[in-house]
């Protein structure tokens, strides 16, 4: 009886650790994450372009514990916003964080592609007229085209409602996703194509259709890493966040700038990305 009394308090402290140990490697902080896109496709005049990429905000956090996300943005300086998807989602009671995001950054371009959570969203409607009332694009399942001279950039964004019964949790690389709606949105006069897709799964697709780059979030990074395994490791390793290539396509995924219904971080800060295009190769 004494041995299985101090069992269960062995058991009991173990549980008790659980949340404190949490705590301490947990981090809310907001990292900015930089990559340079070489291209001999990129038009020389689009040399230097910069996007800052925003994805699964979730409503969340305008004031991170180490900086405020406007403040991060404007350091950065971009030509464009691109917001990938989630940027409210189900449990989203009002708007307030998502109108001091947008009026913060009005001054810019900001281009949005819908994410699983925001078409799920009783405040869908009313945060795309917002976004619309603050000069935001929406590019679910349209395009934006940066011209200069003769040279064309374009911007495709995947409506999430386009995919959404086709798709599930465990299902990889659906075959063809994009290709319907996505095809008839291109031009030939592009010269550099990027994709705002905020589910990273179809990347395959998205290299065979000719995109250059293609942005997309949704894993949050895993939420924890420890010896480079995270909980979705077993689906695709391309999924938890960083730089990666599909035949001659730029993939990056982002980690979130919020964590969703589940808000633990360990070793996956929340994120932006700044992403610069640069006409050439690396030398």
């Amino acid at each position: 009886m004494k041995k299985l009394s101090k069992q269960l308090i062995i058991v009991t402290v173990c549980i008790a650790m659980i949340p404190a140990t949490l705590f301490v490697f947990d981090s809310n902080k907001l990292q900015t994450t930089r990559y340079d896109i070489y291209s001999e496709k990129l038009p020389g005049s689009f040399d230097g372009f910069k996007i800052v990429q925003v994805s699964d905000f979730h409503n969340e956090a305008i004031e991170y514990p180490n900086v405020n996300i406007i403040d991060a943005i404007n350091q950065e300086d971009p030509d464009v916003i691109v917001l990938t998807g989630d940027f409210i989602d189900e449990y989203t009671k009002n708007l307030t964080k998502i109108e001091a995001f947008l009026s913060g950054l009005a001054d810019y371009v900001i281009l949005y592609e819908n994410g699983n959570h925001d078409i799920r969203a009783d405040l869908y409607d009313e945060f795309r007229l917002m976004l619309a009332t603050y000069g935001g694009i929406d590019i679910s399942g349209d395009r934006y085209t940066f011209n200069n001279g003769e040279d064309q950039l374009a911007f495709i964004g995947v409506d999430q409602t386009f995919v959404d019964d086709k798709w599930g949790p465990f299902t990889i690389n659906i075959d063809p996703v994009l290709y319907p709606h996505i095809h008839p949105l291109l031009d030939e006069a592009d010269d550099f194509r990027i994709l705002s897709s905020h589910h990273p799964d179809f990347y395959h697709e998205a290299a065979s259709l000719g995109f250059d780059v293609m942005l997309s979030g949704h894993y949050h990074g895993g939420h924890i890493r420890l010896l480079d395994w995270s909980p979705i490791n077993w689906i695709d390793k391309t999924y938890d966040g960083g730089h990666f290539k599909s035949e001659d396509m730029n993939l990056i995924v982002s980690r979130g700038a919020g964590s969703g219904f589940f808000p633990i971080r360990i070793n996956a800060d929340a994120e932006i990305v700044s992403l610069t295009l640069k006409h050439g190769t690396i030398v």
